[in-house]
């Protein structure tokens, strides 16, 4: 079994922010150390290399100064670096599902696969022929730049996931009521059924009833950063995906532009301090409640109008997910991100899309928050959704780290298992060591009886050559034989038997159609089941009857499918008698068939008498 990881961190890299959670799982269960966001200190203008360095820096300093000792950690990557697509498939095993999936990316995918990370993640839907399958990609060149960074933090990456799936990690995780104990794929107890729906909801709360009827309340998770707006929307059903994710680049740096604009200001600084401290959206409510007289209406008229521009860019988005074939209307909004924390915005998205607003919060009671919980609470939620995810708590697991740092990963993590082999190992090197002496003089009395053996078998090895030679003029009669008895027929008949009875996942690589009627196949499948299937039709061949023998199967990789195949080799025998001419089912024997048996018998008797004449020569004085 995999070593479980204790503690991890994750890390919300943001474009003016940088947001750490901490968790360590314990025997009750996850727990939530802390929680630190920082905002980000780099000038405006700095070259992309030099400012993912000073981004490393940075987060080393907060390591230090908040004594952070963990160093599993899991980074975020924005949602609109990435190409993400759904898709329903029909239910297959492992690998034809992997060459089905890579089909479908070449299609879909606007860049070229071998320039791509392709991740993908298959979740089944009770009593569904079908599987949903999340397709994600993301240019290598991108990831590598990335990994520069993550390499200068000194922290051990085991993950780099996408913002808005570690978003529905958080809510899908923050909403659940699973084991967190459990594996994230196993499912829940089933619960014991009620003989009547009303019965049923006599037990349940009002939510819980109208999901007993059938209804299911659907959340849209909306997290307002500085430069994005990545949304999140969770597909109905039993599969629990994600159904939508998108990410707008519309957010805090355009409210920003827009007071500096409104106001000519001199820099974006000045512009943030003045939408943090003396802006208000220009909800209804502001209207009733708030003090005009304590706010800048000028940098709050510019901040209410660009968020009008985020709400039409939300409204089309969900718009777009209701248009899907399993899209449905969405029944409340959860806002999270450091926007979210602005006044009255909440209060403005719920009254112009006309559905309930609210701030995202810790729910799941299972889940330990820290004793000094940050006031505003709702900026971490993809923070916690990234470690959720490196603890194997998060239902998405789209991982982008590099194969080569995967591989390595998992060594360590069953590094139990290592040591336990080489233990066992070591065992059985001490174990021979002392009965091998006692083998010693058995094993000099066997190598001097398989001399013995090898040198007869030789023996009989060059008497078998002087067979096989003797035995070539026949085989070239044989042939001609072939050629004439007319078999096309039969082997038309059984070419299209093979074809229609065939598997379709089975390669057949040779097809030996040999003289004495019987037939050898060498292929390749990958699994047992299809080929056992295969000779089961074969021996309902009606033109003939066969006599299977099964040569070898063994699995071994293969380079060409990039995937483990099991190699076979079968021969057909034919239990018509091979030294003697026969007619195939109604066929007569044709006359040129007699006529090369007549010269066969006149060629035979002339040689045995040539060989009687040359013999008496010899006696002779």
């Amino acid at each position: 079994m995999p070593v479980a990881i204790r503690n991890c961190l994750g890390l919300d890299i943001g474009s003016q922010t940088i947001r750490i959670a901490a968790i360590e799982m314990g025997r009750a269960g996850p727990r939530v150390l802390q929680l630190i966001e920082e905002p980000l200190r780099i000038e405006p203008g700095v070259a992309e290399a030099q400012r993912l360095q000073l981004v490393a820096q940075q987060i080393q300093q907060m390591l230090k100064t908040h004594k952070l000792r963990a160093k599993n950690a899991v980074f975020s990557i924005p949602g609109q670096s990435v190409f993400v697509r759904r898709m329903k498939l029909p239910r297959t095993t492992g690998e034809r599902m992997h060459r089905i999936i890579r089909f479908e990316a070449r299609q879909q995918i606007p860049f070229p696969l071998e320039k791509t990370i392709m991740e993908y993640q298959v979740f089944e839907e009770d009593d569904s022929p079908e599987v949903n399958v999340l397709l994600v990609a993301i240019k290598r060149e991108f990831i590598m730049n990335f990994m520069r960074m993550v390499r200068r933090t000194g922290l051990r990456p085991i993950g780099i996931s996408v913002s808005t799936l570690a978003l529905y990690n958080f809510h899908e995780l923050n909403g659940s009521t699973r084991d967190l104990m459990a594996k994230p794929s196993e499912k829940e107890p089933a619960k014991p059924k009620k003989e009547t729906v009303e019965e049923a909801e006599l037990d349940l709360g009002e939510e819980d009833a109208l999901e007993a009827r059938g209804f299911e309340e659907i959340q849209a998770y909306v997290n307002l950063g500085a430069s994005l707006m990545d949304i999140a929307i969770p597909k109905p059903g039993s599969a629990r995906m994600i159904g939508f994710p998108r990410s707008v680049p519309l957010a805090g740096n355009e409210m920003d532009r827009a007071v500096r604009d409104r106001l000519g200001l001199e820099s974006f600084e000045d512009a943030r301090r003045v939408k943090e401290e003396e802006a208000v959206i220009l909800s209804t409510e502001f209207e009733l409640e708030g003090d005009s007289e304590a706010v800048n209406m000028e940098a709050s008229e510019a901040v209410t109008a660009m968020a009008e521009r985020m709400i039409n860019e939300l409204r089309r988005s969900l718009d777009f997910y209701i248009s899907q074939p399993d899209g449905v209307a969405v029944d409340s909004i959860v806002l999270s991100g450091g926007m979210a924390r602005m006044k009255y915005l909440a209060n403005y998205i719920e009254e112009k899309m006309g559905v309930p607003v609210e701030l995202a919060t810790a729910k799941n009671s299972r889940i330990r928050m820290p004793e000094t919980t940050p006031e505003a609470f709702s900026p971490f939620a993809v923070a916690l959704g990234l470690a959720y995810q490196g603890l194997r708590l998060a239902q998405n697991t789209i991982n982008f780290l590099p194969e080569d740092i995967k591989n390595v990963r998992g060594l360590q993590e069953r590094r139990n298992e290592v040591v336990g082999m080489a233990a066992m190992l070591l065992v059985a090197i001490v174990l021979n060591f002392n009965v091998g002496s006692a083998y010693t003089t058995r094993y000099r009395s066997d190598t001097n009886e398989l001399r013995r053996d090898m040198t007869e078998k030789q023996r009989l090895h060059q008497d078998v050559q002087k067979a096989q030679k003797q035995h070539g003029s026949l085989a070239d009669a044989y042939e001609k034989l072939s050629k004439a008895v007319g078999w096309r027929e039969y082997w038309f008949e059984f070419l299209k038997y093979f074809i229609e009875r065939r598997p379709p996942e089975i390669l057949v690589d040779e097809m030996h159609l040999r003289l004495d009627g019987n037939v050898v196949v060498r292929g390749r499948s990958p699994n047992q089941d299809s080929v056992t299937r295969m000779l089961t039709a074969l021996e309902e061949f009606t033109w003939i009857t066969w006599k299977i023998e099964l040569g070898s199967m063994q699995e071994q990789y293969d380079p060409r499918f990039q995937s483990d195949m099991w190699d076979f080799e079968f021969t057909l025998k034919t239990l018509v008698r091979s030294g003697r001419v026969r007619t195939i089912g109604e066929q007569p024997v044709s006359t040129e068939l007699l006529e090369l048996q007549d010269e066969l018998k006149r060629r035979g008797r002339e040689a045995r008498q040539q060989k009687k004449r040359s013999g008496r020569g010899r006696e002779r004085p």
